[in-house]
């Protein structure tokens, strides 16, 4: 076989487990959403057998002969370099994994993700963590078996989602803004907004039509995406054209499930950027890193969506949809009602400044987990204590604690810290936007496309090429700097409050 018949054989098998992950993407978005109580073991089942196929394609001798023929061989462009190198990296990991490891991790996903719902519906962390107990035992043995020497536990884990990034130097990035975090916080918290008018009644099919309105402008192509709702808001690839994002109509505030559709835009217009051209169908048709895709989704819902030059344009429409509930609201009150920095225990609604403690948070005790000195017990107690640390206050209830995120029950460690990073990595992004475009002349007049085509050009449409760190470096010339969030957040919130 030539090597160009070994990359066509490649190509093809990789096509096969991108068919696999939508597959796998479609019965997890039913679960999600319309799974009926008795479906989920079958459904755990249906999961666990398509991940080891997946694994099966991944890491099986067929891999392993087609990665000997193309050794050396670097392809004929960009994208076919680096979809050997990535089929090379995923076969040098998931070889190392037992395939009923993989099924069992996968199973146990299912079945501990419908604990958590049960669980938190009653805030009981005994009904999560007899589930969750056995995914941690799984994750461990997963990570030592994925580590190289002299890496811990998270390392591995970690470069799953956010490749090349080290656990050290995480833990060196979170601490150098801890303190200038805490320190905002606590000045910006004295500051008195009346923001009671977020929480009055507003009618649902009002809100998903201005945040339908939003998603539009930013460049979200309703014939290749959709919108439900769900519990935990997210989005989901099901086909490359078919993006899906969800929200929530529950949370007391408007404000709430507005910034969370955003939010999901902002990842879906990264998908449906990233899965087109010679990248589509392809392992290469995502972000770049879970850490510069969660750059975008939050570039989108603080730095742009709460900017006042953006509610310059969208306030009078939204006031439109709600005339009642805005009758006493200037866009000045309301501008600063949507950036108050307040308390709230609720990672997924807390405001720009608070957010990354949250994630600090999770990071430092996920370590701690997976080096087994906090025992899956002791997990909400441990949470508190830290939460007390971080915020000066206790949650008031287990699920404003412990059991507010979804994402252990899928075993996703290592996962948290890409949020963090990604607002690291949106900042520095948006400085070097500010230098190509006059952005707060394009806000005030609502055209947000040319910003999201600048945006794709640079970013979404470069897929995994590169990695998150790597992407970062080619469009702002720079190395990741987390002083340029901090600077970033000082400049917004003085500008706002004084």
């Amino acid at each position: 076989m030539t090597r160009e018949a070994a990359y066509a054989a490649l190509e093809s098998v990789d096509r096969q487990i991108v068919l696999l992950d939508h597959i796998e993407a479609t019965l997890a978005w039913d679960q999600e959403i319309s799974l009926s109580e008795q479906g989920v073991e079958e459904r755990s089942t249906q999961l666990g057998w398509i991940a080891q196929q997946r694994h099966h394609l991944v890491s099986d001798h067929a891999m392993e002969d087609l990665l000997a023929q193309l050794e050396g061989y670097q392809g004929e462009n960009p994208f076919q370099k680096e979809l050997i190198a990535h089929r090379r990296r995923e076969y040098e990991k998931q070889v190392k994994l037992p395939s009923a490891l993989v099924r069992s991790i996968s199973e146990q996903a299912s079945k501990a993700h419908q604990s958590w719902v049960e669980a938190r519906k009653v805030g009981s962390w005994s009904l999560f963590s007899s589930d969750f107990l056995p995914m941690v035992e799984m994750v461990r043995e997963k990570a030592d078996l994925l580590r190289s020497e002299g890496q811990s536990l998270y390392d591995p884990l970690l470069d799953h989602f956010e490749r090349g990034m080290q656990t050290e130097e995480v833990a060196r990035l979170f601490s150098s803004i801890k303190d200038p975090l805490k320190d905002l916080v606590h000045r910006l918290e004295q500051h008195q907004v009346d923001d009671a008018f977020l929480r009055l009644e507003y009618p649902i099919a009002a809100q998903e039509a201005f945040s339908r309105q939003v998603l539009r402008d930013m460049g979200f192509d309703f014939s290749r995406g959709s919108m439900a709702v769900s519990v935990h808001p997210f989005t989901t690839t099901v086909g490359g054209d078919d993006i899906r994002i969800t929200t929530r109509y529950t949370d007391p505030s408007v404000a709430d499930s507005l910034f969370s559709t955003i939010h999901e835009g902002g990842h879906a217009l990264y998908e449906m950027g990233a899965t087109s051209g010679m990248l589509k169908g392809t392992s290469l048709a995502n972000g770049a890193s879970l850490g510069m895709h969660e750059s975008q989704s939050r570039l989108w819902e603080n730095i742009i969506g709460k900017s006042p030059e953006f509610w310059e344009h969208y306030y009078p429409l939204f006031a439109s949809h709600f005339p009642e509930q805005t009758a006493q609201v200037d866009l000045k009150q309301f501008v600063q009602a949507i950036n108050k920095v307040q308390r709230n225990p609720i990672r997924v609604n807390a405001d720009e400044v608070n957010y990354t403690l949250h994630i600090i948070l999770r990071f430092e005790l996920e370590r701690q987990i997976l080096d087994g000195t906090l025992c899956v017990s002791d997990i909400p107690d441990a949470w508190d204590a830290k939460h007390a640390e971080l915020f000066g206050y206790t949650p008031n209830s287990i699920k404003e604690g412990a059991l507010q995120d979804v994402h252990w029950s899928s075993g996703d460690f290592g996962y948290f810290p890409t949020y963090a990073l990604g607002n690291l990595y949106g900042a520095q992004i948006w400085q070097q936007v500010q230098r190509e475009l006059d952005v707060s002349s394009l806000l005030k007049r609502g055209e947000l496309g040319t910003i999201s085509s600048l945006l794709r050009k640079a970013i979404y449409e470069k897929g995994a090429l590169q990695s998150g760190l790597d992407t970062l470096v080619s469009y702002t010339s720079k190395g990741l700097d987390a002083t340029v969030f901090t600077s970033y957040l000082e400049d917004k919130f003085s500008r706002l409050f004084g």
